[in-house]
């Protein structure tokens, strides 16, 4: 075999070559901290590194999300903390105005600061948030800027924010779950049950001859409830003799059915429920034939439209039994209609509540994965540094052995020997 000069000078340049990026990458390892620089160093390790880095990024995107939608939140229960503290001076002013010593200067000056405190809530609805988002406006906040509620010349308050399906935002906090970080206005000002503070309100039909009495509404199955709640239904008797049916039908006559697809109908008792599209109508007393009982939504009022109309009643001048009994029934209903206001506002202050402590329980949760993440991605991509350290002064000496040898070789000629 024979051996050029050529040869042996490129061997000698390919040993220190190889040996020199050899020890190159172990120092940038080392100046890295990182096992893989590039896929060929470790194809399933890099493959799995970037599967990781992925799963670190989206939760720490989650994270970012609860981070935005908490003082957001936790600006809505303070409004609403101050919400209620209006609503209960203005219940507590229209107790007061209720006393007969009242003459019509101080029915004046307590109409005057219920309708301060109706100006305040109507301020406090349009609150914004640090972004400049209002607060009660939905969807609605962040697609135009969009105030959530006017008040046109007649001092009429009207809301002009998102409403229904989707009105309200939501953020991810995990890959499976969201959090709806508002309410809108129309939930919590406006959508008011009237007087009863019920969802529902079961009311005899005029023409009823028997001693037939409403005891209790509710629902029994929210979900179905839901499908069908702004329909109206109506319970129809027949009595022959002993036997007492009734028949449920919707608005236009026809049988409602459950969901074997059965007519509901049946006999008649007292104090057992009658249920039917989610809800359910307990009765007592005695029906005549053809009596009825409708089942429809209560209605609503907004908290605004109550303050106006007991200020106005209170401006009103009580000077007989007419007037007194009329600024009577006034003062009667809207404190019926502060407490149903107070009773929604409790179900959305637990509502935002219940997703501040569901915030904060997952950042916890977020926090450790993010923790577990990076430390399964460590043991993948990062570099054992005792072992990188020993493996950078073997190839120190491989090297300096390839460039002695190439530096002995190179002094070689087959002149030297002729």
């Amino acid at each position: 075999m024979r051996i050029s000069t050529s040869q042996i000078f490129n061997s000698g340049v390919s040993a220190m070559q190889r040996a020199q990026s050899e020890l190159n990458h172990t120092s940038l390892q080392m100046a890295t901290g990182r096992r893989i620089l590039t896929p060929s160093d470790d194809p399933s390790g890099a493959a799995q590194s970037v599967k990781l880095q992925a799963a670190i990024n989206a939760t720490e995107q989650y994270q970012r999300n609860a981070d935005l939608a908490k003082p957001r939140l936790a600006l809505e229960e303070a409004q609403l903390d101050s919400y209620e503290n209006d609503m209960q001076r203005a219940s507590q002013l229209i107790i007061a105005a209720r006393n007969d010593t009242n003459n019509p200067s101080n029915r004046a000056i307590i109409a005057t600061e219920i309708r301060a405190l109706r100006d305040g809530i109507l301020s406090l609805a349009n609150t914004k948030d640090a972004n400049g988002e209002y607060l009660f406006s939905g969807t609605k906040s962040f697609e135009s800027f969009e105030q959530p509620f006017t008040q046109d010349g007649s001092g009429t308050v009207s809301y002009a924010g998102a409403d229904g399906e989707g009105a309200v935002r939501k953020v991810g906090i995990t890959a499976t779950r969201s959090i709806q970080v508002g309410d809108t206005g129309q939930s919590v000002f406006m959508d008011i049950p009237e007087k009863t503070g019920r969802v529902l309100e079961g009311v005899m039909s005029a023409g009823n001859t028997g001693s037939l009495i409403v005891e209790q509404t509710g629902i029994s199955d929210l979900e179905t409830f839901e499908q069908r709640s702004t329909e109206v239904f109506t319970i129809r008797f027949t009595v022959s003799g002993s036997n007492r049916e009734y028949a449920v039908t919707d608005a236009n006559g026809d049988p409602v059915r459950d969901k074997d697809n059965v007519p509901i109908a049946g006999p008649y008792f007292e104090n057992v429920p009658i249920s039917f599209a989610g809800r359910s109508i307990t009765l007592s007393g005695d029906p005549e034939n053809e009596d009825s009982v409708v089942s429809r939504p209560a209605p609503h009022v907004s908290i605004f439209d109550t303050l106006d109309a007991i200020a106005t009643a209170l401006e009103t001048p009580v000077t007989d039994a007419a007037t007194r009994e009329a600024f009577s029934d006034a003062a009667s209903t809207a404190l019926l209609n502060i407490d149903s206001s107070l009773g929604r506002m409790n179900e959305v202050r637990t509502s935002v509540g219940l997703r501040l402590n569901t915030l904060e329980t997952q950042a916890g949760l977020n926090d450790q994965r993010v923790l577990d993440l990076n430390t399964t991605l460590s043991e993948v991509r990062d570099l054992d540094y005792v072992e990188a350290i020993g493996r950078y002064k073997l190839q120190e000496v491989v090297l300096q052995a390839a460039q002695q040898t190439y530096v002995q070789t190179s002094r070689m000629s087959l002149f030297d020997f002729l």
